[in-house]
């Protein structure tokens, strides 16, 4: 190999007197590699050509034309885009380059976890000489262009060991890598679990090991309670899972599980989500900077994805908390081709506690389904299929044996989703992902009563409550990296929405059924999106504009939305950036609630030609900094409006009155602001978190309140956590958790008096929010000055917890957990209402009071998981 450097003017000769560029040569195929096709030009022509490896591309496959008949026709197609030309001197061929030219060249694959074959989701790419690199995407695919001067490249991860691959002569394939974790301490040898969360303003990214590190209600590990350690989230009542992010409501979060979108998230009224530890991989949430690919919700995109399963050896796990147990099993179908991930959760509550204890109070379980299915067609081409299925059936009886009624109560609600995902690399630039989806929500509600009429005849009255929601969409994402300073991503879907917000049975024996059917809305919404990211100013800088569109037909309605997304950050020295964004989302779909409870009866509705799409228009500055990779510090202030949002100006239950439902919906606007403080240690034998939330959140209605402003009902002015985890050893660990917010608002009446005249009792009956234990007392009516004019008791609470692992080195593996919630025993108020006691023989009437009820008080918990 001869690297020759002189002028160009010299670049030309004759051989024999004739130009050997111009000499006669056909190929004997029109494909194949550089090098193949310089082999068979010297041995069919016996021209020798003279070149270096360091900077010619010799494996690069390229396709000729058919039209090339000449030594020099043949190198300028083979040569084209490489900076390198043919040059004739002395009967020889040189293939040159000037010394100031560097040629890149694009290596792309997959990360993969070293023992399972598990991808990788957020590992750093880059070479270290240049510095430049990337990350790989949320299917752990990679594309990074080095320059043909490269020795290596560098695989980082929070969660793994880094590795340093050599680079082989330069060649555009596919080079996939293996990384081995960290920390085995929480997890089988074959499978490394992160611990460390990846945190910036307005993002957080939180592997499914992470959930594990502190103490939880009833050993039940949850990963949505997991993020509310975090600034500027939190939940509407103690120890729910109801996520609440920015002073936004649970229906304004994006959840989607494998790509397809959920309705509803809760177990056991919220206070379980319907997230099994077992089954999810990773947690990605997005408070601002949006990328442009999420749409249809105003406060928060969370993003969970489950485990695709290991593709080297079959792994399985068992595991029993007070509240549930649950079962995990993991395996290759062929080896390092197909896999394939089940793992069931179920309520032990009615086992634990017998059918003859349960028939007097009522009964409650639920369950979940994970199942996944993960096929290798090829090195560029993958098939996904994911299902998942979770129920709740809970029975209550009630029994009021001095007014004579006897009730049943049946709540049942469930989700279905259903995913096709193919992934596939079309070149080493670009990378994309179609997907097909299936999703349904179900919810229904049945009253039985029995009011006896005489000793010898009853009055039977049955009424039920059905509401759904049903989804099917296609969509399309694809990333193009056009340098490793300019990145393209661009997509667009379809989802076809079938609504039956409320049907409503009623049937009483002495007399006809009335029956109401739901108002079913056939709904088309389109989407598309577009966006760039670039690195300006040697990586100084970042830009990343975008834009979503939305829209959604019906019969009787059109809308349509432009949604501008744009994201700076500016990195300065010692670790540290600045960071603003601005993003404007659009809501197509509403959620009409219950006052005080996440009821399975929360009823989601599409917009209408009377209930026009929500808007929001998000600002946000943030200061983020670290220190030695395990302190990290950031400070964000947000400011959003909100538009169009609904409320309803009732309480009673809306399955009464189904086809009224629209007539119940109130729209108005909403402001959101504060800032928010995260300190974190991140590695060491000690970690931690703490975090501040300082905020306000407002909303107004022109039918409400006089048309002034109002503290929203998850208006929390603040929000501390402390959470800290110290590990002795690689057995024993000890965490605690502090977390405080201020009571939430409610509205208490200035004064209460009595109605003597029952000048608002109609027909008989009471009005139930004031009244709510007999017909035979005096009914009350409030003056209200104005809504949400008083706050109920701060919520607070200490846990604490240990863990130990035994068998972490072994094929068996053991974890116990044990632990305290809130340990100093703080009665923290879940419902407060008015309530009027009495004797049976009403000899005696308490007046009426406003009571605070409280759910949990010290709880202690024990947990086992064996895993395999």
């Amino acid at each position: 190999m001869l690297l020759l450097l002189f002028p160009f003017q010299f670049l030309q000769a004759q051989h024999n007197g004739k130009d050997i560029l111009h000499q006669s040569y056909t190929p004997a195929s029109r494909q194949g590699t550089i090098l193949f096709y310089i082999q068979d030009l010297q041995k069919v022509t016996g021209i020798n050509v003279s070149y270096s490896s360091s900077f010619l591309h010799l494996n690069k496959k390229v396709q000729l034309s058919g039209t090339e008949h000449t030594t020099g026709d043949v190198l300028n197609a083979i040569l084209q885009g490489t900076g390198i030309q043919a040059a004739a001197l002395n009967g020889k061929i040189f293939l040159l380059r000037e010394t100031s030219q560097v040629q890149y060249y694009t290596i792309s694959g997959f990360v993969k976890e070293v023992n399972s074959n598990e991808l990788i989701i957020g590992a750093s790419v880059y070479d270290p000489v240049t510095r430049k690199g990337t990350e790989t995407n949320a299917y752990g695919f990679y594309s990074l262009q080095v320059p043909d001067t490269c020795l290596g490249v560098v695989f980082s991860h929070i969660g793994y060991k880094p590795v340093f691959q050599h680079l082989p002569p330069p060649d555009d394939g596919q080079m996939d890598i293996h990384m081995e974790a960290r920390s085995m301490l929480q997890t089988v040898v074959v499978n490394g679990e992160k611990e460390t969360v990846n945190s910036q303003p307005g993002y957080i990214n939180m592997p499914v090991g992470y959930v594990s590190n502190f103490p939880a209600l009833m050993g039940e590990k949850d990963v949505l309670k997991s993020l509310q350690l975090y600034p500027g989230t939190g939940s509407s009542l103690e120890s729910s899972s109801n996520l609440l992010v920015r002073g936004g409501g649970a229906d304004q979060n994006l959840y989607l599980l494998d790509g397809v979108p959920l309705y509803h998230t809760g177990h056991l009224f919220g206070l379980f989500s319907i997230f099994n530890g077992d089954a999810v991989k990773d947690v990605s949430l997005y408070k601002d900077a949006f990328p442009a690919r999420y749409g249809g919700r105003l406060s928060s995109v969370v993003d969970i994805r489950t485990k695709d399963g290991n593709m080297k050896e079959w792994h399985g796990s068992a595991s029993l908390s007070p509240v549930s147990g649950s079962v995990l099993l993991e395996g290759p179908i062929v080896k390092d081709r197909s896999s394939v991930s089940l793992s069931v959760r179920r309520s032990l509550v009615d086992a634990l506690y017998g059918r003859a204890y349960l028939k007097d109070y009522g009964k409650y379980y639920l369950y979940d389904v994970n199942f996944k299915l993960n096929q290798v067609i090829d090195n560029k081409n993958r098939i996904y299929a994911s299902f998942y299925k979770g129920q709740d059936k809970m029975f209550i009886r009630s029994e009021n044996p001095v007014i004579q009624l006897f009730d049943d109560y049946n709540f049942d609600w469930s989700n279905i989703t259903a995913a096709v995902k193919w992934t596939r690399v079309v070149n080493p630039k670009i990378f994309s992902s179609t997907t097909a989806t299936y999703s349904r929500f179900y919810n229904l509600f049945t009253q039985n009563s029995i009011i006896p009429l005489s000793f010898y005849d009853s009055l039977f009255v049955r009424g039920k409550g059905v509401s759904r929601v049903r989804d099917v969409a296609i969509r399309n994402e694809t990333e193009y990296a056009v340098s490793n300073s300019h990145h393209i991503s661009f997509g667009g879907g379809y989802t076809y929405h079938n609504f039956a917000p409320t049907a409503y049975h009623n049937n009483i024996s002495a007399g006809e059924a009335t029956q109401r059917k739901a108002p079913i809305y056939y709904m088309s919404e389109f989407s598309a999106y577009a966006e760039d990211e670039l690195s300006l100013l040697n990586d100084r800088l970042i830009v990343r504009p975008g834009l979503h569109f939305g829209a959604l037909a019906q019969r009787s309605s059109f809308y349509a939305s432009l949604q501008p997304r744009l994201m700076l950050r500016w990195k300065l020295p010692h670790s540290q950036y600045v960071q603003a964004s601005f993003a404007e989302m659009t809501q197509f779909v509403h959620q009409l609630t219950t006052p005080v409870l996440n009821l399975p009866t929360d009823l989601w509705v599409p917009s209408t030609e009377n209930i026009k799409p929500e808007h929001a228009y998000s600002y946000s500055v943030a200061y983020q900094r670290q220190w030695s990779n395990q302190w990290r510090f950031n400070v964000n202030l947000y400011y959003k409006q909100l538009k169009n949002i609904v409320t309803t100006n009732t309480v009673l239950n809306i399955f009464d009155n189904s086809d009224l439902w629209e007539k119940k919906v109130i729209a108005g606007n909403g402001y959101n602001y504060g800032s928010e403080l995260l300190l974190e240690k991140t590695q060491g034998k000690l970690t931690g978190i703490f975090s501040y939330t300082l905020s306000w959140a407002w909303r107004q209605f022109d039918r409400l309140n006089a048309g002034k402003m109002f503290p929203y009902k998850e208006d929390r002015r603040h929000n501390i956590s402390l959470a800290l985890k110290y590990r002795f050893n690689p057995k024993w660990s000890l965490s605690a958790s502090w977390k405080f917010a201020s009571g939430a608002p409610f509205t208490l009446p200035v004064q209460i008096f009595p109605d003597f005249d029952w000048g608002r009792n109609i027909k008989g009956y009471l009005d139930e929010r004031y009244s709510p234990f007999s017909t035979y007392q005096l009914n009350y009516l409030p003056y209200i000055s104005r809504l949400n004019n008083y706050r109920l008791h701060p919520v607070h609470h200490l846990d604490l917890g240990a863990t130990l692992n035994l068998g972490n080195e072994k094929r068996f593996h053991h974890v116990i957990t044990a632990g305290v919630y809130n340990i100093y025993n703080r009665t923290n108020p879940f419902i407060v209402s008015f309530d009027q006691f009495s004797y049976f023989d009403y000899s005696d009437v308490y007046p009426l009071q406003l009571y605070q009820y409280s759910l949990f008080r010290t709880l202690p918990y024990l947990t086992y998981t064996f895993k395999f």
